[in-house]
């Protein structure tokens, strides 16, 4: 009877003890659910503005053209410094861009009768922006093309950045950084790089623009002795979008 009365005991306390377990832990589960469910107006509050958010970077990235197209002139009057004494030359300026949605390709092209005149071909990656009117910036990679009196041709790699900031819907800045892959070509070793800043004035299709432009160029000789191309320089220019 007492061993009959000691094995009730024990099932009966088993029995209590994994009850209580389930209950608490459906109790625990059911105030999860509850509150995965529950509304505040806290809540309410924090999805309307990731609502918003979104909404404003779907707007300000969402392509709006396909194809864009830029014709582009500019006049670049520059003081060159190489090692002969410093003289002003005057550069024509030619671009070409075209864009399908993000993407684009690139051309620019000057003409002087200073030491250098350059080439260059590249691809462009819009990071930031809807299109080439908008603020945006773009990543660029491709290959420049230097036609030298001295130092003979080089034709580099290069990558940078270059973007326009909106301040008003007719006015901005715009600005650039190229940096030129170290290459070596007829005894020489090129390395460099050209900058760009300015502001615009666009109506429509239409751009007004100027810049100030900074192009170093480093031409080392096999002594070890670098040669140094120095063209710095205002450009007016004028741009259209298509």
């Amino acid at each position: 009877m007492t061993k009959l009365t000691i094995t009730l005991f024990l099932l009966l306390t088993s029995f209590t003890t994994w009850s209580q377990e389930e209950v608490y832990t459906v109790i625990i589960r059911k105030q999860e659910v509850k509150k995965q469910s529950r509304w505040s107006l806290a809540d309410w509050l924090a999805t309307k503005r990731r609502i918003s958010l979104m909404d404003q970077w779907l707007a300000l990235n969402t392509e709006s053209n396909i194809f864009e197209f830029v014709l582009d002139y500019s006049k670049f009057t520059f003081d060159e410094e190489t090692s002969t004494p410093e003289k002003e030359f005057k550069s024509d300026v030619g671009k070409f861009k075209m864009y399908v949605t993000f993407l684009g390709l690139e051309a620019e092209a000057d003409q002087n009768k200073s030491e250098i005149e350059t080439r260059k071909l590249n691809l462009s990656a819009r990071i930031l922006g809807s299109s080439a009117q908008t603020t945006h910036f773009n990543l660029l990679f491709g290959k420049k093309w230097l036609n030298t009196k001295n130092y003979g041709d080089h034709a580099p790699l290069f990558f940078g950045i270059d973007g326009d900031l909106y301040l008003l819907n007719f006015l901005g800045l715009s600005g650039s950084f190229e940096k030129i892959k170290k290459k070596s070509a007829n005894d020489y070793e090129l390395t460099g790089e050209q900058s760009r800043y300015g502001a615009f004035l666009e109506l429509w299709f239409l751009r007004l623009y100027y810049e100030k432009r900074f192009d170093h160029f480093y031409f080392k000789d096999t002594a070890g002795q670098n040669n140094r191309v120095k063209r710095d320089g205002d450009a007016f220019g004028i741009a259209i979008y298509l």
